[in-house]
């Protein structure tokens, strides 16, 4: 738990020491389990990276790092260290979720599909077997997060600290069996849908185990899960740049998976791929700030779950004290108040 505060308050033993005032050895010995710290070190640390003492004494299983290797999608170009705080941060995510669901009956109007990609012909054919499940009707998907919260899976708007990092999914904490997902919101409203439904396609077709062409299976499974061919592909065909802008707007989803949908299908040309890029490409934002952009899919699923808390008569103290979060950090991250710079978000709800 040392390891993973400090990992997630972008902390070092150096910079803990200095604070302290104790030798970098000496906290490099606590975070070993060398030495037994002092009630007056973890309260010092504490106030250093803004959480409360008790997390540090907490017995949650944390999960390895290859977990999060296979659980969550990252670029080979993301640096080092912001990966690390990522996941540092999402491992005290799953902790805080999973203290505040672990002992509360979530609704789940919606099955959580498992559809090993192994034992069907395409990730297209899993995508559709999904939305059939989730009886979902032809055309565009309605809002996915909604969806997605039915089968009682929290999705979490975070800053992921680095926009290649688009997403991230991991297994529920002890005593809450399902998945926890982290949408970076640096990203643009189509971006995220289509991080999600990406993270989805792990979920649903990985079963935790990874493959050297999961990344490319999930992409398509996400292409399918909001572009099925059978109504997309009448207009896509030959499709002109102008055309993508409503197209952007019905199908909601980015300029850029309209274009590389178009083209799995083989409904344009690689060169008419390219140009369509190009055209892109010279846009003021470019493909990480496309024109058009839609209203954000909102989750809501741990806000009504406070908000149950509070109608119990639950006070904001004692559920801070349920979730070893801090009152700031609670109001920042789940009552959406006064949001400090880098910490996870939680959109606006009703609770005050």
């Amino acid at each position: 738990m040392f390891t993973t505060v400090k990992d997630a308050a972008g902390l070092t033993q150096t910079g803990i020491a200095d604070y302290v005032g104790l030798s970098q050895a000496s906290v490099s010995k606590v975070e070993n389990g060398l030495e037994e710290p002092t009630p007056q070190f973890v309260q010092q640390v504490s106030e250093l990276a803004g959480v409360v003492p008790e997390i540090f004494y907490q017995h949650d299983d944390l999960l390895p790092g290859t977990l999060f290797d296979i659980f969550h999608k990252k670029r080979l170009t993301l640096p080092a260290k912001p990966l690390k705080a990522a996941n540092a941060q999402a491992q005290l995510t799953r902790l805080h979720v999973g203290h505040l669901l672990r002992t509360f009956d979530v609704p789940v109007t919606l099955p959580f599909p498992n559809l090993n990609v192994d034992q069907h012909e395409s990730p297209s054919e899993v995508a559709a077997l999904t939305r059939a499940i989730w009886q979902v009707p032809n055309g565009p998907f309605p809002d996915l997060v909604k969806v997605v919260e039915a089968t009682g899976t929290p999705v979490i708007l975070m800053d992921l600290g680095h926009e290649k990092l688009r997403a991230m999914s991991m297994p529920g904490a002890k005593g809450y069996g399902t998945h926890i997902i982290l949408l970076n919101d640096r990203l643009p409203p189509s971006a995220q849908r289509f991080a999600l439904a990406h993270e989805i396609g792990h979920l649903i077709m990985h079963e935790g185990v990874a493959s050297e062409e999961m990344e490319k299976e999930a992409d398509s499974f996400a292409s399918a899960l909001l572009m099925p061919e059978n109504d997309i592909a009448p207009k896509l065909r030959n499709v002109r740049f102008r055309d993508l802008g409503p197209l952007k707007a019905y199908w909601r989803v980015s300029l850029a998976s309209l274009i590389y949908r178009a083209s799995a299908l083989g409904l344009i040309t690689e060169r008419h791929a390219r140009t369509l890029y190009m055209e892109l490409n010279k846009l003021p934002g470019g493909r990480k700030r496309e024109p058009g952009e839609f209203t954000r899919e909102e989750p809501t699923l741990v806000r009504h779950v406070i908000d149950a808390y509070v109608a119990q008569g639950y006070s904001i103290p004692e559920l801070c004290k349920l979730m070893v979060v801090t009152e700031a950090e609670f109001r920042c991250r789940f009552l959406g108040e006064a949001p400090t710079e880098g910490r996870l978000r939680l959109v606006k709800g009703t609770v005050g």
